[in-house]
């Protein structure tokens, strides 16, 4: 009970909830666009840079079965939210395969949540959670881009708006998104960079850090907040499937993976 107060009560959570606040009293606050998108970009780049150093740090024994899995987990998570979405929900192809993304992505304040809860129970991560998180982020945003720019570009080619797009262009697209740019280009500079020659930069991405998920989660209560009307309208689906699919992604994590990494069973 008194993790679940903890976690509940940290400022992240609690910016959220001012955002989510601040649209019902119907409130002008609002985040500058600009500032938005550079928290987004710090975010992002942060993640990966982090993810790299450790990678390098770590043995080839140590993390590569922890990397397959978490890689197959990735590719799994955003496909069969994507399904149920479809199947169970009846959303169209393309906000379901939107919902997937968002449950393909990695939850950076999770991650945080429950490197914490792995701490107050006496235990040490590995060092190279970051780097899991990053490759279970990255096929995760991958897969359901693909799936949602695919079906978007079929049904614009029908209806005579865009002519016919090959492949490789959506693909392009999706690779070079700035998520997938920031999170894979970061954990190569990490990587390539090492321990020593990021130490100089380090208390910028990690210092920082938390204080950046704060106002980046009062923007995302605030959007949460506005769109309150839609959950109305499909609350009972979203709901219900928003708290199955984290039990069943969570429960094939924890039993592909190794002990070791239990935690992010929570994410």
């Amino acid at each position: 009970m008194e993790i679940l107060r903890t976690n509940l009560l940290s400022p992240i959570v609690l910016a959220f909830a001012l955002g989510l606040f601040t649209k019902l009293v119907k409130s002008e606050l609002s985040l500058p666009k600009d500032l938005y998108g550079s928290l987004s970009i710090y975010l992002l780049l942060a993640l990966g840079l982090k993810g790299g150093v450790e990678l390098s740090e770590s043995t080839l024994q140590a993390i590569a079965f922890p990397a397959l899995a978490t890689i197959a987990l990735g590719c799994i998570t955003p496909i069969s939210a994507y399904l149920a979405m479809r199947k169970l929900g009846k959303f169209d192809a393309v906000n379901a395969a939107g919902l997937a993304a968002h449950y393909g992505s990695v939850s950076a304040v999770t991650f945080i949540a429950a490197n914490q809860f792995v701490t107050s129970l006496g235990n040490t991560a590995e060092g190279f959670m970051p780097t899991l998180v990053t490759l279970l982020e990255s096929p995760g945003i991958l897969i359901a881009l693909a799936i949602g720019a695919l079906k978007r570009d079929r049904v614009l080619v029908a209806s005579g708006a865009l002519g016919a797009k090959s492949l490789g262009a959506v693909f392009h697209e999706i690779f070079t998104s700035r998520s997938m740019m920031l999170l894979v280009g970061g954990l190569f500079i990490g990587f390539l960079a090492g321990a020593k020659a990021y130490e100089p930069v380090k208390p910028f991405f990690e210092t920082g850090f938390k204080g950046a998920l704060v106002l980046f989660l009062l923007e995302m209560g605030i959007v949460a907040g506005a769109r309150l009307n839609d959950l109305r309208r499909v609350g009972g689906w979203l709901i219900s499937l928003g708290i199955l699919l984290p039990i069943l992604h969570g429960t094939l994590l924890h039993s592909s993976v190794c002990d070791k990494i239990n935690f992010i069973t929570l994410l």
